[in-house]
C-alpha cells in the first residue's frame, strides 16, 4: 500500500496538532489493534475480554459529557489508525479495542452486536456504546441492526 506524498503530509499536519496524549494514545492503539486481531483468532470473545478485562480497572470513574468527549476522541483514534493498518480491521476488532481503552481510561462502555438481513443476506455489525450513546458509529445504529439485548458485554454486567 503506496501513500501518496499528499496523502502522507495530512497525515503528518494531523498527527503534529494532536496532544501527548493522544500522540500517546495513538502509539497504544497501533499496539493493540493487531494484538485484538489475533486475539479474537486464537480465543474466543469472551476469554479474549475476560484476559482484557484482567488488565484493566475494576470500576470506572470518568462519567457525563466529559466521558462522551473523551470516548469520542479515542473513538476517532482508533478509525484513523485502523484505516492505515497493512490488513482488513473488522468491526469487533475496533469496537474490542475502543471498549479496552475506554476502560483504562475509566470510562463505561459497552460493545454492542446486532444483526440484520438486507436482500437475503445476514449481515452481523459491533459497535460501542458509552450512557446509551453510540460512539464509533452512525447514531442509529439499532435502527439500522437489531441487537443482542441479552448479549450486552458491559464493564458492570455478565449477560450472556
Amino acid at each position: 500500500m503506496k501513500q501518496s506524498t499528499n496523502s502522507l503530509q495530512r497525515d503528518w499536519n494531523e498527527f503534529i496538532k494532536l496532544t501527548w496524549h493522544e500522540r500517546w494514545l495513538l502509539f497504544k492503539i497501533f499496539l493493540l489493534l493487531p494484538l485484538v486481531a489475533v486475539g479474537l483468532h486464537l480465543l474466543n470473545f469472551q476469554r479474549l475480554r475476560s484476559v482484557l478485562l484482567r488488565f484493566s480497572p475494576d470500576s470506572p470513574d470518568v462519567s457525563g459529557g466529559v466521558a462522551l468527549e473523551q470516548a469520542s476522541i479515542t473513538s476517532r483514534l482508533v478509525l484513523a489508525v485502523a484505516c492505515r493498518m497493512p490488513f482488513t480491521v473488522t468491526c469487533l476488532v475496533r469496537s474490542t479495542t475502543l471498549w479496552y481503552l475506554l476502560r483504562r481510561q475509566g470510562i463505561a462502555s459497552e460493545i454492542r452486536l446486532g444483526v440484520k438481513q438486507d436482500e437475503g443476506e445476514f449481515h452481523a455489525h459491533a459497535w460501542v456504546e458509552v450512557n446509551g450513546v453510540v460512539i464509533n458509529d452512525e447514531a442509529d445504529m439499532h435502527q439500522q441492526y437489531g441487537a443482542f439485548d441479552q448479549i450486552t458485554f458491559s464493564d458492570s454486567t455478565k449477560k450472556i
